[in-house]
């Protein structure tokens, strides 16, 4: 009989998206096109529905799905301008606040990154690029980088940074409730100097990243910064400008939460639950319909877990 952990593994398909609030789509949307390698592949428009799971009684939004390009069912980039609430907060302000504090991009070489950054008006955060790591902030001062990786050969959508106050229990809820694949940590002495992002250009991390396994393309990069000190809390409001949550894939919702269920109240994990009833989201004509939970990680970080509603068209010889 499969043990709870590999029951809720095998219902694990992928992490789909990480959700980014803009405050100008159009806007945005031209930016990540221009500088990074995610590109439209379907426009979402949400009308006037409940979104209970993000605080709304009734809400609607316009948005984008870009994805990079590598072929098959990549994670994507959802960004999305609220009209009804209309945007409202802003970003974390530096790359040590906790929270979902970033974005990156794995490159091939920094002088690539910075020629395109240049070509449309884009200045680097930090004064001095190092290891060739290189950190912009968007439009609406959401904080990208670009990494480099030449084991990649073409640019590609890499991770999404946790700040979480524990990183080893934020670890812990992931391989847990996920079976995500424990990759690699990366943790320095000692500080060193960085270009990581606004807020400081010497710092020292504890990191861990995680990953699907089989697919390896995206990563979880869980992240505290020790110098200078992570501050702040999460923000609590999914609707707030910035990285709001990500999405992860399952195969039948409705079993996936009872296992989830099963799994935090047999160990509980800081500020990890599950919140409100399913809802069903529609996104607009061009994608699927999907089924919808809300989950908060440990430190209270929001994951949309969903499964989207499947079509199937049955082709018979003439």
């Amino acid at each position: 009989m499969p043990s709870l952990a590999d029951a809720l593994a095998a219902q694990f398909v992928r992490i789909g998206y990480v959700a980014v609030n803009v405050s100008d789509l159009e806007r945005s949307r031209a930016f990540y096109e221009a500088v990074t390698p995610m590109r439209v592949i379907a426009r979402t428009q949400a009308p006037l529905q409940p979104f209970n799971l993000l605080g709304e009684a009734q809400g609607r939004f316009d948005g984008y799905l870009l994805d990079d390009g590598s072929g098959g069912d990549p994670t994507q980039l959802h960004l999305i301008e609220w009209q009804q609430p209309g945007p409202r907060g802003k970003a974390s302000e530096t790359f040590f606040h906790a929270g979902w504090g970033k974005i990156a991009f794995s490159h091939t070489g920094a002088d690539e990154v910075l020629a395109r950054l240049a070509a449309n008006g884009v200045t680097p955060c930090n004064p001095e690029i190092r290891r060739q790591y290189v950190s912009v902030t968007d439009p609406d001062e959401v904080i990208i980088s670009f990494l480099y990786n030449p084991q990649r050969p073409r640019p590609s959508f890499f991770h999404c940074v946790s700040g979480p106050s524990d990183p080893m229990r934020t670890v812990a809820f992931y391989q847990r409730l996920f079976g995500l694949e424990y990759w690699m940590a990366s943790q320095p002495a000692a500080p060193l100097p960085t270009s990581q992002g606004p807020g400081a250009n010497e710092a020292q991390w504890d990191s861990h990243i995680l990953r699907s396994w089989g697919d390896h393309r995206f990563n979880i990069d869980v992240s505290k910064i020790l110098v200078p000190p992570q501050t702040g809390r999460p923000c609590p409001d999914p609707l707030n400008l910035g990285i709001a949550r990500i999405g992860i894939e399952v195969k039948d919702l409705e079993v996936a939460l009872t296992l989830i269920e099963q799994a935090l109240a047999e160990q509980p994990c800081g500020e990890a639950r599950l919140i409100g009833e399913i809802e069903h989201w529609n996104l607009g004509s061009e994608v699927p319909r999907r089924k919808v939970a809300a989950l908060k990680d440990p430190d209270g970080m929001h994951i949309d877990i969903y499964e989207p509603e499947r079509q199937f068209v049955a082709s018979v010889p003439a």
